[in-house]
């Protein structure tokens, strides 16, 4: 019962921090299509970001999100044929697996509603997917950037110590 508080309270503030992120975006925003993917680039390089296309087909259109603290992937999936009209985006980090164990992932995956973490021989990625509508705006990327950015937090102190990250509350 307490683990599932502390999930809804990490939640609850995950919500919050995109919310006020989300209004704080103003609405200038409001004519932005969230499933384009140039309007990712936007806010990635408003953030401080540069998002560099990786390459295109068959509906997906990948990029390489380069920031100051790593680099990370988002991939946009069931675009158009101008790459444009995108259905769902990804955003994937993967690093080496040190010291995490399964164990430690699926731990991990049943404290965060949000984020997965799924191991590949050596590699262990974190992953954050979400669907895209017409009615979403540059706002609501700035909100979803925000919900990926806890993500790799999150991640991070799994991957430097997963035994000290999982005790804390």
């Amino acid at each position: 019962m307490g683990d599932e508080i502390m999930v809804r309270r990490r939640f609850a503030k995950t919500l919050a921090m995109g919310l006020a992120l989300t209004l704080a975006a103003g609405a200038a925003d409001a004519q932005s299509q969230a499933r384009d993917p140039s309007t990712l680039i936007a806010v990635l390089d408003a953030m401080g970001a540069r998002g560099e296309m990786d390459g295109r087909d068959g509906g997906q259109v990948r990029l390489n999100v380069v920031t100051p603290g790593g680099i990370f992937g988002a991939e946009f999936i069931g675009c158009d044929e101008a790459g444009q009209a995108c259905r769902a985006l990804g955003f994937s980090a993967s690093v080496d697996k040190r010291a995490m164990t399964l164990k430690h992932l699926n731990a991990f995956n049943g404290r965060d509603i949000l984020c997965r973490t799924v191991m590949r021989g050596d590699q262990v990625d974190i992953r954050y997917g979400l669907l895209l509508a017409d009615t979403q705006t540059e706002g609501d990327l700035r909100e979803h950037v925000a919900v990926w950015q806890r993500c790799l937090g999150a991640f991070a102190g799994l991957a430097n110590d997963p035994e000290g990250f999982l005790a804390a509350p």
